[in-house]
């Protein structure tokens, strides 16, 4: 058996030529680790859940003489830790060829295809591709809006290039200014958010300005908020995300991951107009003010926008529409 000094640089190697191959070839190796460990773990995982989790890393901690902690939230919803120093890309650093530039991927890129069959959403944020530490969030299926807010935290932080889950993509928060850090998570973003924080939003007509024709696009709007509720309408769309944001004033929307409801109205969907409309009540409750976007992408990124929980009133906003 090699010893770990030579096991990490041996790694170390693998990911770098894998690496110049491209990224699908990073992926079929991530996935042929992810199918050995669910041999060790997978089982536990499934049936302690987050205490078989903490118990699983624990013992790693002990075997590899790790500098990291985990803790569970007081309400017993989530797992989360860290690594405080991390002993594989440390002696990675301190080797005469460096590390490879995604070396810290292999974490998440085995974890993530495990957690997902083990029924638990993960978020893990790898900090820095040159400091070694790492953060990670665990919470299962059921509550996805944790592990979205987390996801959304970390992204403002540290940037798309950083943060990775396994959640399927419909909604992105942050503020405009630091919008630069989620360009990443699709093509046509950077130039949708490079237009939000270079552009004049007061001084646009209302009606559509056209950014990069049919691609992208803003639409100014002034609304009348309705009362926010149960009853609001949510629509889902196919082709674009939409990125909204109040110029004027607050705004809540009214937001659901909701891939049973969108799937059972595909028949329903106005497919000129891109969208489709109805209701669910379970659907949570965001509220932007002027310099925060939220980003809902289809199909299941269901929204409710023009509401408030106050009395109604007139604001003006921008919707960049991004075709997918």
């Amino acid at each position: 058996m090699l010893p770990s000094d030579q096991f990490v640089l041996f790694y170390n190697e693998i990911f770098k030529f894998l690496e110049q191959q491209g990224s699908d070839a990073l992926r079929k190796y991530y996935d042929r680790i992810a199918k050995r460990q669910e041999d060790f773990c997978l089982k536990q995982f499934q049936e302690m859940g987050l205490k078989g989790m903490y118990d699983y890393w624990e013992r790693i901690r002990i075997e590899e003489n790790c500098d990291s902690w985990r803790r569970f939230a007081a309400d017993g919803s989530y797992l989360e830790g860290g690594q405080n120093v991390c002993p594989s890309l440390s002696k990675v650093l301190e080797s005469e060829t460096g590390p490879c530039r995604v070396y810290c991927d292999h974490c998440p890129g085995w974890v993530l295809p495990v957690m997902t069959k083990a029924g638990y959403y993960y978020v893990y944020n790898l900090i820095s591709r040159t400091k070694p530490s790492c953060l990670n969030f665990i919470t299962p299926f059921a509550n996805r809006a944790l592990a979205e807010d987390r996801q959304n935290l970390w992204l403002e932080e540290v940037g798309d290039d950083l943060v990775r889950s396994n959640l399927e993509p419909s909604m992105y928060r942050g503020t405009i200014a630091k919008s630069r850090n989620f360009e990443n998570l699709h093509p046509r973003l950077k130039k949708a958010f490079a237009f939000l924080r270079e552009t004049d939003l007061a001084a646009l007509p209302l009606g559509r300005t056209t950014i990069d024709g049919d691609d992208i696009f803003a639409n100014v709007m002034e609304p009348t908020l309705g009362k926010y509720g149960p009853d609001a309408k949510l629509e889902a769309h196919r082709r674009y995300i939409d990125i909204q944001t109040p110029l004027t004033g607050e705004e809540t929307l009214g937001y659901i991951y909701d891939k049973a409801g969108v799937d059972a109205r595909a028949s329903e969907f106005n497919v000129n107009d891109d969208y489709v409309l109805y209701r669910n009540p379970a659907m949570r409750q965001i509220t932007l003010r002027p310099g925060e976007f939220v980003a809902f992408l289809p199909p299941y990124g269901a929204h409710a926008p023009g509401r408030t929980l106050g009395e109604p009133r007139k604001i003006r906003k921008v919707v960049v529409k991004v075709r997918m």
